[in-house]
């Protein structure tokens, strides 16, 4: 499944499920959904990282842009609360990079100008801690 169907879950756990039963239905999981026209920093890499949440599942990822240790996450900020529907996936993109490298981390960098005074205009640098793994799990188990 799609790294970006944790951000489903995180909007909504209705529609999260009705992408992940989707997903496992499927007999073909390779998935190609690499856009040409996205923004790209950095190396572009497709990761994958099996993920147990009761079964296993494989989870597919290509983050915006990968430099060494450092995985790249390009958003559009959506209210005040834009950080919260990344948070899963910018964690499984350390976790996914870790294949590579010891220490990894995520950047999540707004494409847009902060439109509530307090947000940061520059991004969220996201640390990959194991308590985010299991709260996914339990949201993908709900």
């Amino acid at each position: 499944m799609p790294a970006r169907i944790l951000d489903d879950i995180s909007v909504c756990e209705l529609r999260g499920k009705y992408t992940l039963e989707k997903y496992s239905q499927e007999r073909d999981l390779r998935l190609n959904y690499e856009r040409e026209t996205e923004i790209s920093f950095g190396e572009k890499k497709t990761f994958e990282i099996y993920f147990n949440f009761g079964e296993w599942a494989k989870i597919v990822g290509i983050p915006d842009g990968l430099i060494e240790n450092l995985a790249i996450e390009f958003t559009i900020t959506r209210g005040e609360e834009f950080p919260k529907y990344l948070l899963m996936r910018s964690v499984i993109y350390s976790y996914m990079c870790m294949q590579d490298h010891l220490v990894c981390s995520t950047l999540v960098v707004p494409t847009t100008p902060p439109i509530f005074e307090d947000l940061p205009l520059f991004g969220y640098m996201v640390v990959p801690n194991s308590r985010v793994l299991e709260y996914i799990a339990e949201k993908l188990n709900t």
